[in-house]
């Protein structure tokens, strides 16, 4: 089984000090969970928060800001977070490993991830040698990072040094100042990129291979003691994220605040990219998307030969809301 790292001791330290979400009514159930909040790819779980869908559906939620994939998934395998929106493999390494993590639904099945270096640098395959900047490792950017460069031949072991910056806006700094010499970002910060007069060396987000890049993650076993929880979560989730598409003024007021800014050209800019143009709804988990990610860990990971996309993947409530008309209902 995974072991707690003190990254996460500290998370979860963390969220035993945080003050319970306040019901508003007796009736709604309590649930705590979890995400990132500095990428438009994570705002489905915020709309529903802002929207208030999730009270609408009988839960009194606390959502909880994490920074980085992987310190919201060892919250959640601690049992501080039954429910976690969740990018890229770590979901999968994690079941891989022996953890009981399912993926059950997915919400952006493209890699929207640009990647931006300095004007000295003209192409991909001029970052052999180069210092290459992610966020954390392990992080989605990380995993899309190294998807990029062995697009375009380059080892991410051997031909470059890949190091940790922290977050999006320290990556663009990191660049501009010649700390690192490029990186894979995402809005909001390809605006900051651009303000910085780096130069955009691939649009990850027209390349034809699904992923799954970001969506629900929970555990088998809360999912099977706590179905109609779930469920429940999910109807919420995926109105917020419709709502998000209809209404971009919500979008935009909702980005800005988690974002805490005002700048409406970068709330714009993660409008456009992100949430109106590739929310997927429904968010069927990839089982394509998650083949993907299998075969791309083969070479790190052993376990990851032979293993099923339906291992790490539960369509079952998504499928049985799109089915039902609750989808359609929302969207018309």
């Amino acid at each position: 089984m995974i072991r707690i790292s003190m990254a996460c001791a500290m998370v979860v330290a963390w969220l035993l000090m945080a003050p319970g979400a306040e019901a508003q009514e007796k009736k709604l159930e309590r649930l705590r969970i979890g995400g990132g909040s500095t990428s438009a790819t994570q705002m489905a779980m915020w709309l529903a928060k802002e929207g208030g869908y999730f009270e609408k559906n009988g839960l009194a939620v606390e959502a909880i800001s994490i920074p980085g994939s992987s310190l919201a998934l060892q919250a959640m395998l601690a049992g501080e977070l039954p429910i976690i929106q969740l990018g890229g493999a770590a979901s999968i390494q994690a079941n891989l490993a022996g953890a009981d993590t399912v993926i059950i639904a997915t919400i952006v099945k493209k890699f929207l991830f640009w990647i931006y270096s300095r004007q000295d640098i003209r192409r991909m395959e001029d970052l052999k040698g180069k210092i290459f900047g992610t966020t954390r490792f392990g992080t989605l950017s990380d995993l899309a990072s190294r998807f990029a460069l062995q697009l375009h031949g380059i080892d991410p072991e051997r031909d470059i040094t890949m190091t940790q910056t922290a977050g999006p806006a320290e990556t663009v700094t990191a660049i501009a100042t010649g700390r690192i010499q490029a990186a894979a970002l995402s809005p909001p910060a390809t605006l900051q990129a651009k303000k910085a007069k780096l130069r955009e060396l691939l649009d990850m987000s027209k390349l034809d291979n699904e992923y799954h890049i970001n969506g629900v993650v929970t555990t088998r076993k809360f999912l099977r003691s706590n179905e109609d929880t779930v469920r429940r979560f999910l109807r919420a989730y995926i109105e917020g994220a419709v709502r998000g598409q209809r209404d971009k003024a919500f979008a935009v007021r909702t980005m800005g605040k988690i974002f805490r800014t005002d700048d409406r050209e970068l709330l714009d800019e993660s409008y456009d990219l992100i949430i109106k143009n590739n929310f997927v709804v429904p968010p069927h988990p990839s089982v394509t998307g998650v083949a993907s990610l299998l075969k791309g860990l083969e070479g790190s990971n052993p376990k990851a030969k032979g293993s099923k996309p339906e291992d790490h993947a539960d369509g079952r409530i998504v499928r049985e809301l799109d089915q039902s008309g609750f989808i359609k209902s929302l969207q018309q």
